[in-house]
């Protein structure tokens, strides 16, 4: 269910209301309002397009058809976390170790690779 889209100004208001002060903005003196991607573009409320080259988006983009059909299919059957056993993240874990050295082969997944929670200059 996507949400009511909102002028920038407000959002910015409930973010700076309700979000944590660590959750740092890109360009806080003038952020960019992101309201969708495509392939390796992100676009704003005007639709200006930007490329991201941050968003972990480079190796198949923002809504790659097959990468939307697969979620959208794993959904319908489980969307959980790495907390609880199922063959899946064992299943992937494998295929995923038989294409890098041995050295390499203990695995820790994650959503993201951004390191939004650390603090500027540190990480």
């Amino acid at each position: 269910m996507a949400a009511e889209q909102r002028g920038k100004a407000a959002t910015l208001a409930g973010r700076q209301r309700l979000l944590s002060s660590s959750c740092r903005l890109f360009f806080p003196e003038d952020p960019i309002k992101i309201v969708r991607g495509r392939g390796q573009y992100l676009y704003d409320e005007q639709g200006a397009e930007y490329i991201d080259c941050i968003n972990n988006v480079a190796h198949v983009g923002h809504c790659h058809p097959l990468v939307v059909q697969a979620a959208h299919e794993q959904n319908q059957v489980l969307n959980t976390n790495s907390r609880y056993l199922h063959d899946n993240i064992v299943d992937y874990a494998q295929r995923l170790s038989e294409t890098l050295p041995e050295k390499l082969c203990v695995f820790y997944f994650l959503n993201s690779g951004g390191n939004s929670s650390s603090k500027r200059g540190t990480s």
